[in-house]
């Protein structure tokens, strides 16, 4: 008995959120970077507050911002198409 020949496919990436925001702290502290992180929210307002206060509890000066977007990857049959 022979197989089916195998159907061409790719993979394709779905969004599957609302793109979020956090920050993190990387000032270098006794055992390498802080690594203190923001809560993530929907609007990068919320984190100048979060860095503000952060900065003034603990006189950290060197943050990153970052989005961050929900992504989903799943394979689809070509239908002749590569």
């Amino acid at each position: 008995m022979t197989s089916p020949a195998p159907v061409p496919t790719r993979k394709e990436i779905q969004i599957t959120g609302i793109r979020r925001h956090v920050a993190e702290c990387v000032t270098s502290v006794k055992d390498g970077p802080c690594g203190a992180r923001s809560n993530s929210w929907d609007s990068a307002l919320h984190l100048d507050v979060w860095i503000r206060a952060h900065a003034d509890e603990y006189e950290h000066k060197k943050f990153v911002k970052r989005t961050e977007e929900p992504v989903n990857v799943y394979t689809k049959p070509t239908q002749g198409r590569q």
